[in-house]
């Protein structure tokens, strides 16, 4: 086994790294006049930033998904009938393209932006008419849109369910998996085909009626969402493969949430966001990913305004699929084990793998390489000694296949 010490590497691209930040982008939507306004928002303070000259974007927004893509720097929202890409840094409209569907009485909603391959993903559904026995069903499927052109592609070869829960949709990008809920469970659709790739009943452990709201945090590769019962009753986490939803300690007691803005995760700081409405007006509450505690709750809104479809740049940045797309496979991936441990790690990572280590590289969350190093070992050590306290990422590539684990530096 051989021992490496861990150099903090200077980045040069000093752009790069003043550009992709933590900075959260949304729609402030004014109801009087009636606009939709890019802008950003201070989590701690409330305090609302137009981007830009502020000008009217629109006068309605599809609540059900937006896109923030952090490599072109550009957010992309729905109205009505178009998708409108804005850029982040001055405000301008950057493409207005009309939405084409594959059938003109389908819809395309529920979408969520991939960071691993850049592309827009949701439900497209249609209702069928069956003019032999007289019925309704319903058709739904998991679609893509472009978003340089607005076409709408399907992707699932057949109906995979018959309608979906307004609780919130999320992308693992690392598995390739699209989420959502459907008729109580907690359904996971391959990317790569637009099939069941997972489809368990949700189990709520203690309280809570519901799991809604939920959001797909990069920085432990875990779903969270609020758990439900006449109000929020806590956060909690779901295993998407049992559906199991385990209850983090804080009870909390907020009325409600509001619906059209969904989970938003910080995976710096470890925070996931949603917004309330009480006598005070429209908070955005900040809950601790460790114990579920309340970390901030300003008030941002006291006159009717709304701050929708927040997204966090740093979210899932450089987020690169570790399962391979089945299809295109031509050779049987040999399974690779590879172990990194202790986690949490105070002084030194060990890694040890089945196959012969080709390379390996630390990050941060933000999508920051501080280590990398080629051991060609299947064993290393390395020393974290002057690695500052947080939540990193290690990439390792072997012979056989490659893995990412994150880990915890006390």
């Amino acid at each position: 086994m051989k021992k490496f010490l861990l150099i903090m590497v200077v980045l040069l691209n000093v752009q790069l790294n003043a550009q992709i930040d933590n900075t959260m982008y949304g729609l402030y939507r004014i109801l009087n006049p009636t606009s939709v306004q890019l802008s950003s928002i201070d989590p701690l303070t409330g305090i609302i930033t137009p981007i830009g000259s502020a000008n009217t974007l629109s006068t309605t927004i599809n609540s059900t998904g937006a896109a923030l893509n952090p490599y072109n720097m550009s957010y992309t929202y729905q109205d009505e009938d178009s998708w409108l890409s804005v850029d982040l840094q001055n405000g301008a409209v950057l493409n207005d393209v009309t939405v084409t569907l594959p059938n003109t009485s389908g819809d395309f909603n529920n979408f969520r932006f991939n960071t691993a391959d850049t592309n827009m993903y949701g439900l497209y559904s249609q209702i069928q008419y069956d003019p032999l026995t007289g019925s309704y069903t319903g058709d739904m499927r998991l679609a893509t849109c472009d978003l340089t052109n607005g076409n709408v592609s399907i992707i699932s070869p057949s109906s995979i369910a018959q309608s979906y829960t307004m609780t919130g949709s999320a992308i693992d990008p690392y598995l390739m998996v699209y989420y959502f809920e459907s008729e109580g469970k907690f359904v996971g659709l391959d990317l790569y085909n637009g099939q069941i790739y997972s489809d368990p009943m949700i189990t709520l452990m203690g309280n809570g009626i519901t799991f809604d709201n939920f959001a797909y945090s990069c920085a432990d590769t875990t779903m969270y969402g609020l758990i439900m019962e006449n109000g929020v009753k806590a956060l909690g986490k779901i295993n998407v493969s049992t559906g199991v939803v385990t209850q983090l300690p804080t009870l909390l007691n907020f009325d409600n949430y509001i619906m059209n803005s969904g989970g938003a995760i910080d995976p710096v700081n470890l925070v996931y966001y949603f917004q309330t409405m009480d006598s005070t007006g429209i908070k955005l509450v900040g809950l601790s990913l460790l114990d579920g505690s309340v970390v901030s709750q300003p008030v941002i809104s006291a006159n009717g305004n709304y701050f929708d479809m927040y997204r966090i740049q740093s979210d899932c940045y450089q987020a690169e699929a570790t399962r391979a797309n089945p299809a295109s496979a031509s050779i049987k991936e040999q399974d690779v084990t590879i172990n990194v441990y202790p986690n949490p790690v105070q002084e030194e990572l060990f890694i040890d793998a089945s196959s012969q280590i080709e390379g390996l590289e630390i990050l941060q969350l933000n999508g920051t390489v501080i280590y990398s190093h080629v051991p060609n070992e299947s064993s290393v050590h390395i020393s974290l000694a002057g690695l500052s306290p947080g939540m990193y990422l290690v990439n390792i590539k072997t012979k056989l296949g490659s893995a990412s684990h994150r880990f915890i530096k006390d």
